[in-house]
């Protein structure tokens, strides 16, 4: 008997296609080429923020995983903060509202899946922007760093909780339409106002017209590209 396909894997493919539309996105673009203007890279955490702060209020209302509390808008209000947002700004920023409460472990780790999977290219993003924000601290891309030193061993334990559904398949396919699902919201999310990533009157403005060879976005592979959401997300 064949073994099982690695549910991880399993997740790549069904969210691949929303993962490919996101490579066209013009403020992950500019961010991980380097060049990307001071407003641009605002909204574009402002964006990030109001996901992530209703995607962790939205897991803390759901059912627990057993890797207790994740979550990254902490730092998204810190580089907020760096650029010169006021707390009343951040605390006034809009959140999505569309994001589902998980009623399983399984649903909790699917939608997790897109959100930790994203951590694996931000750190490329903050390497591309080290130039222009240089930071001992890592001050404005607090986020991109993700997990620091702790990334590895944070990223095996999600997969380990992840794969433990491998074979239950109930708990696989609650999996993936969470994943499916999250990856959907996300992606109308950081679709709406785009034409404020084109703000050129900046210097540090340079949307990169290459195709890259790292994916900035997330844990997902695509034939075309290197190994890197997400993902920045």
């Amino acid at each position: 008997m064949k073994p099982p396909i690695e549910l991880r894997a399993r997740l790549r493919e069904a969210t691949a296609a929303a993962h490919e539309r996101m490579h066209s996105h013009p403020g992950f673009g500019a961010a991980a080429a380097g060049h990307i203007s001071r407003s641009a890279y605002r909204h574009l955490l402002q964006r990030l923020y109001g996901f992530h702060r209703a995607f962790e209020r939205a897991m803390a209302a759901g059912a627990p995983t057993r890797l207790g509390p994740r979550g990254r808008s902490m730092w998204l209000v810190e580089d907020l903060r760096a650029l010169g947002s006021a707390e009343s700004e951040i605390a006034a920023l809009p959140l999505c509202g569309e994001i589902a409460v998980p009623r399983s472990e399984a649903q909790a780790l699917g939608a997790l899946y897109v959100l930790e999977g994203s951590t694996l290219g931000g750190v490329q993003i903050a390497r591309a922007l080290s130039a222009s924000m240089p930071a001992p601290d890592g001050a404005g891309r607090r986020f991109f760093l993700g997990y620091g030193a702790a990334h590895g061993a944070m990223w095996r334990a999600f997969v380990e909780a992840l794969e433990s559904y491998a074979n239950d398949p109930e708990g696989a396919r609650q999996a993936t339409e969470a994943a499916i699902a999250t990856f959907d919201e996300f992606e109308l999310w950081m679709g709406e106002n785009l034409d404020l990533y084109c703000d050129t009157s900046g210097p540090d403005m340079a949307l990169s017209k290459r195709r890259r060879n790292d994916d900035p976005l997330s844990e997902n592979r695509h034939p075309r590209l290197a190994p890197g959401s997400g993902s920045g997300a």
